[in-house]
């Protein structure tokens, strides 16, 4: 199968890149400075996975979260050929909630990222419906693991328990999945040709833990008492609640489950990073 990733330099589109190339596909890695109409015209992909998206700069969200997204959609409405085409939204769209959220949860933003992620789902809810396309979206909650930007949770932990580098840790809750598993979920979605146009699956483990108690299942898995983390009991952002866990029903109808329970993929995390820093 020829597949068009974007986002190709980002910590998903990484671990797709890979994934699919060890599995024998040509595997087109898509990056931002490239001229996206002609990379698709040239490759003919058989499947696009957008994992490209802005999150932290609202300045320039709107092209990489909203322009993108209808490029593809007009390149997979108008290409010669059957092209699937995943979108990868994310389970923030929801905004604060009280609940654990399934895919026909009303959408709340509170900001602008989840504004314009949220918008990209109805875009390709209504492109896929309308004409009738092979369009589906998959929401993952909080994706970790090796490869990680420097500035996330788990690389943080990992220098403050590894490494003795003080930190900050606010209270927060979260449903984790680890990305081997997002990357199978992905596939997933990828081989299901039962889905309906602008079919979304929601993708966590069911399961959302704080980050206090995260923080004693690192000492508990490092054996590290000292390691120099401040908590602090409030949460950062205003838009976090108690509550973010992902509603499985529906993954699980499709014979998803998770391989990695968060112990399990803490220790993988662990393992690999000190590999790398150890080889690099």
């Amino acid at each position: 199968m020829k597949i068009f990733i974007t986002g190709a330099t980002g910590f998903v589109g990484q671990n797709l890149v890979e994934y699919y190339t060890q599995r024998g596909h040509e595997v087109y890695a898509f990056k931002r400075d490239e001229a996206l109409r002609d990379c698709l015209e040239q490759f003919r992909p058989d499947a696009i996975i957008n994992s490209a998206a802005e999150i932290y700069d609202p300045e320039h969200m709107f092209v990489p979260n909203i322009v993108i997204v209808q490029s593809l959609l007009e390149y997979v409405r108008n290409c010669d050929q059957w092209c699937r085409l995943i979108q990868i939204g994310s389970s923030s769209e929801y905004g604060p909630t009280n609940h654990a959220t399934s895919e026909d949860t009303l959408l709340k933003p509170v900001d602008y990222y989840q504004a314009t992620k949220g918008a990209a789902t109805l875009m390709c809810q209504g492109w896929a419906r309308f004409f009738k396309l092979p369009i589906w979206i998959v929401r993952p909650y909080s994706v970790y693991g090796p490869g990680e930007r420097e500035h996330r949770l788990f690389p943080r932990l990992f220098r403050a328990f590894q490494h003795n580098e003080p930190m900050t840790l606010y209270q927060g809750h979260h449903d984790f999945i680890y990305i081997n598993d997002f990357v199978r979920a992905i596939d997933l979605v990828l081989q299901e040709w039962d889905l309906a146009p602008g079919e979304i699956v929601n993708f966590g483990s069911g399961y959302q833990i704080s980050n206090f108690d995260l923080y004693d299942l690192w000492v508990q898995i490092t054996e590290n008492t000292q390691a120099p983390v401040a908590q602090v009991a409030e949460m950062r952002k205003a838009f976090e609640n108690t509550v973010w866990v992902c509603d499985i029903a529906k993954s699980s109808q499709l014979g998803f489950t998770c391989e990695y329970d968060l112990e399990t993929g803490i220790r993988d995390f662990l393992l690999k990073a000190n590999y790398d820093r150890t080889n690099n």
